[in-house]
This record gives structure tokens, sequence and C-alpha cells, in this order.
């Protein structure tokens, strides 16, 4: 019985493709679904620009109604995915949000808040992910990352939060942020205000850093993928369960 009902599923999945590729049936049979038809994503995206491969805007500010992508998009009717992949050798690949449409500097008085829920699938032949970021706007650099690592100081499979305290000086500080989750979703919460960068992950505590050597200068938040290792390739997916910026 098994076995007929393969068949039987397989022939059912040829004959749509054939009627698609005749145009008797609309292109949209195998449409992805919009991460905004979920209420807890709206807020966010009306907040974001998606861009993809490189900085290319796909989706613009106020656009992201119906709107999902290949690289971007709602999975099993809960969670808003991000895929990207990188060739060896190739440029610095994305598919990433950008917050805005206002940047803040980090004196800002009021709160600066990326509150964001995710669960990172399993690395493919990657040795580094960008999930989550601080970026300035000039000069170009992020004063955080929080990246995945297949292996720094002899420790795999960890995320860390990579901060950099002066925008013109190279110092990196690295902070473990805790090993991947093969299956549960993990909740990073990142606070900028008054010069001062904190940040939680699961609601425990892991850094507090003096930005200030970056007062003057416009940065905004980032999330998705950045795939950026030098001779790194591969493909990387990520699943956010929840996402919210506040300011």
């Amino acid at each position: 019985m098994k076995r007929n009902k393969t068949n039987i599923d397989g022939t059912s999945l040829l004959f749509v493709i054939a009627m698609t590729l005749l145009g008797l049936l609309p292109l949209n049979v195998f449409a992805y679904d919009s991460p905004y038809k979920l209420p807890i994503f709206r807020d966010v995206l009306n907040k974001v620009k998606l861009q993809h491969p490189t900085d290319k805007i796909r989706i613009g500010y106020g656009g992201f109604k119906d709107k999902a992508k290949p690289y971007f998009f709602l999975e099993k009717g809960r969670y808003m995915t991000f895929k990207a992949e990188k060739h060896v050798g190739g440029a610095i690949v994305r598919s990433e949000l950008r917050m805005g449409p206002k940047d803040w500097r980090v004196d800002t008085q009021r709160s600066q808040i990326l509150d964001a829920e995710l669960h990172l699938s399993k690395p493919d032949s990657l040795n580094q992910i960008t999930l989550l970021q601080i970026h300035a706007v000039k000069p170009s650099y992020p004063p955080l990352r929080v990246v995945w690592l297949r292996d720094h100081k002899n420790i795999k499979d960890h995320l860390w939060a990579v901060v950099r305290p002066s925008p013109y000086k190279s110092g990196i500080n690295y902070i473990d942020l805790g090993k991947r989750s093969s299956k549960t979703f993990t909740r990073y919460t990142i606070r900028v205000q008054k010069g001062q960068l904190q940040m939680s992950v699961n609601g425990k505590f892991k850094l507090k850093q003096s930005l200030a050597l970056w007062n003057g200068i416009d940065n905004y938040y980032k999330a998705g993928l950045y795939l950026s290792g030098k001779g790194d390739g591969g493909k990387a997916k990520v699943r956010f369960k929840s996402l919210s910026y506040k300011f």
C-alpha cells in the first residue's frame, strides 16, 4: 500500500509541474509564504528593508506585505526564514534585514533594543556566519556582530559576540555566548543607551561594553545572514521565531 501511495503522490506532483509549465496552473502554486502574514513580524517588517545577495535592496521600507523570496520566507507557517549560499572564493553574500529608516548614535538617551529569538541550522561547510549586527554608517565597521564560528580558540560550534570598542583601532573582543543549539531557539537581546552596550542570552546577562569611542557616528541594527569568511563556501539557514526592534 505504501508503494502505491508513493506512486500516486509522484504522479500528482509531475502533473502539477506539467500543467504549470503549460500555463494551465498559476505560477504561485509553488510560491513562498510571506513572513508579513504573521502579526508577530509585522511591526519589525514595517521598519526594515531586505538586502540580497550583496547590499542590493530586494524589498524596500514599507513593502513587505505579501512579499517573499526563495531566500526570505515564512517556514511552516511560524518562522521567518533566511537562506544564503556563498561560493568558495566568491564575494560576500547576505540575506538580511536592515533596520531603519532612521539611524541612531550610541549616546542616545532612548534605548535602542534588538530582540531576536532564532535557530541556526547546522552550517554546511562554512566557518563563520553573522546573524545579528550593529553596523556603523561611516566608518563602515560593526561595533557588534553576533557570529557563529566553527572553531575559535579550540571551541567548536559556538556563537560569539564580536565587539569592536573603537572605530579607529583594530582591537576586537570575543565573548562566548554558548554552543549553537541543535534543536531549540535562543533569544538574544541587545540594548544600546548612553554609550553603553548590553547583551543577554535567554535572559542571562552576557556583556556590558562602553562604546563611547563611537560617539557621533550613525548606526543601525541588522538581522539575518551575512557570509563573509575568506576562503569560505557553503549554505546557511536561520529561522526566527520572533524579532523586534524598539527605540
